[in-house]
């Protein structure tokens, strides 16, 4: 699912699939459109989520320390400025960055740990990482 910087609370950036999981009552495509017709209304402009909007959420939550994320988004960064990553959903790339830096750096974080935390399935984790 594609991506949308939809900030409320705490100014958390969530992905239109975690607007969706939480609007229940709504489908996607209608959740879509109201969106469509809000950003008209306003007359503003959404910024597209980046992994790095992610990547403070996603470790705290898996309780890394700060030099973790640190690497984890130098990795999502770098994998994102060499296109190793085009097409790929941010959410991904963040789950994947932070799974690859806890396994070189020897942190007991399982696929399925991230995967929890970001919201993804195991067929996307596995297919990306």
């Amino acid at each position: 699912s594609s991506g949308i910087n939809a900030e409320y609370g705490e100014g958390a950036v969530r992905s239109f699939k975690e607007i969706c999981a939480v609007c229940q009552s709504a489908s996607r495509k209608q959740i879509g459109k109201s969106f469509k017709l809000i950003i008209r209304a306003v007359g503003t402009n959404v910024d597209l989520i980046t992994t790095g909007d992610f990547m403070s959420r996603f470790c705290s939550n898996l309780d890394l320390d700060h030099k973790t994320q640190q690497i984890a988004t130098t990795v999502a960064r770098q994998a994102v400025d060499l296109d190793i990553v085009a097409g790929r959903v941010p959410v991904t790339v963040a789950a994947a960055a932070i799974y690859f830096t806890c396994q070189a750096l020897a942190i007991d974080k399982s696929a399925k740990d991230i995967g929890d935390v970001a919201g993804k399935v195991d067929g996307d984790r596995k297919e990306h990482t």
